[in-house]
């Protein structure tokens, strides 16, 4: 299935207790981890419908359209179903309706989306709001949702809560507020990637940056690609070919910085300017 727009599912939450919260209610097709490696999700397939097992809060139940279903364990509130369901579930619900997805931050200028990967504990979220705070528009937090348009990828704007801990608040001023988010647009082609590494021996004003061989692009994306293991063949088959078409038509670049609180505006100006390179 290759979809052709954007469509953000509702989330109709069950009685109370409806799920007993602590066993999934069939055998296991996919694990999701936190960055500590420890479980909190499970998934898989069962009598037509996907499910989404958070132990302890929810089971969620989705199909290729229509509305996402909780069944909350006994205590589980509204609002933590609200946001694991934004957080966690979302964008597993989008995958199962062929979009793809990769680990990644992402920021919107004139030139189109721009994407920040990297791995856990790097800082990509706490760079993507410094570039907002900059006037980037920010785009995603955690999970850079696409759908590729021919030959063109296109990016797809998921809700997301903005995370950034009290020292970048500190550093970077004033934010931007969810409401400013609301006025960009839900979608726009990808213009570039960034691959965020750090490195401690470079001057925190003087990031590095080196554009990736096409050859190598496959395989960063592949490392901040989100599978999705509960689909059948075909959908395995389109993820490779969507990430392929993704590494022939977007450039990726690596960014090599290293960590200073004090840097961040410094950094964000630096990144939005390479950004604005054709």
């Amino acid at each position: 299935m290759s979809p052709a727009v954007l469509c953000i599912p509702d989330l109709e939450i069950a009685p109370d207790g409806a799920s007993a919260g602590v066993w999934p209610p069939g055998a296991v097709m996919q694990r999701w981890l936190d960055n500590e490696g420890r479980l909190v999700a499970t998934g898989g397939r069962l009598r037509g419908r996907w499910w989404m097992h958070w132990r302890g809060l929810a089971t969620f139940w989705f199909t290729e359209d229509g509305a996402v279903t909780a069944e909350p364990a006994k205590g589980a509130t509204d609002a933590e179903l609200r946001d694991i369901f934004v957080r966690g579930v979302l964008p597993t619900v989008m995958l199962a309706r062929g979009f793809e997805a990769l680990h990644a931050s992402a920021i919107i200028e004139p030139s189109g989306v721009v994407g920040l990967c990297a791995n856990s504990g790097t800082g990509k979220s706490t760079i993507s709001v410094a570039l907002a705070a900059s006037g980037a528009g920010h785009f995603a937090d955690d999970t850079l949702l696409y759908r590729v348009s021919g030959d063109r990828p296109v990016a797809s704007k998921l809700p997301f809560p903005i995370r950034v801990d009290a020292f970048a608040r500190a550093a970077l001023g004033e934010l931007p507020t969810e409401a400013a988010n609301a006025t960009m647009p839900s979608e726009a082609p990808i213009h570039r990637i960034y691959h965020l590494v750090r490195d401690e021996q470079l001057d925190p004003n003087r990031p590095a940056f080196a554009s990736l061989p096409v050859s190598a692009r496959f395989e960063v994306l592949l490392t901040h690609a989100h599978p999705f293991d509960m689909g059948d063949e075909d959908r395995r088959r389109a993820f490779i070919e969507h990430l392929m078409t993704l590494a022939r038509n977007v450039e990726v670049c690596e960014c090599r910085f290293a960590p200073d609180l004090a840097a961040l505006p410094s950094l964000a100006e630096s990144l939005r300017d390479h950004a604005a390179k054709i």
